[in-house]
């Protein structure tokens, strides 16, 4: 690797890095949060869980109009902090975007040029 490429390779697990913690924090914030509402006898709020395709349309929706490529959007969901099961993220994002673009009305399109992905609407 030259320098610039490692500084780059830095700069960008400086900032995972830094995601980590947020989402840490977060947590953290979270359980506080809950401590309270429940000493003051507030009812708790649980919001209700994003699906994974409900996350998936949401990163496109946020890309617009940007296409992403499939890896892109892997990066962005894991990005997100979402828990996922799958051994290999990847396939099975990509194969819930396929389909999603099937879906009736389509929820994402893929340009047939690029391959890239983006949110339908």
């Amino acid at each position: 690797m030259d320098k610039s490429e490692d500084i780059l390779f830095k700069a960008r697990q400086m900032l995972n890095d830094e995601i980590i913690q947020l989402q840490h924090d977060l947590r953290t914030l979270k359980k506080r949060l809950a401590q309270l509402d429940k000493i003051l006898g507030a009812p708790t709020q649980t919001p209700r869980r994003q699906t994974i395709s409900e996350a998936l349309i949401g990163i496109l929706a946020a890309a617009n109009p940007h296409p992403l490529s499939t890896q892109e959007v892997v990066q962005q969901f894991q990005a997100l902090g979402i828990h996922q099961r799958a051994k290999n993220p990847y396939n099975s994002i990509q194969a819930l975007l396929h389909h999603l673009k099937k879906s009736t009305p389509p929820k994402v399109i893929q340009d047939p040029v690029t391959g890239k992905w983006s949110h339908y609407g």
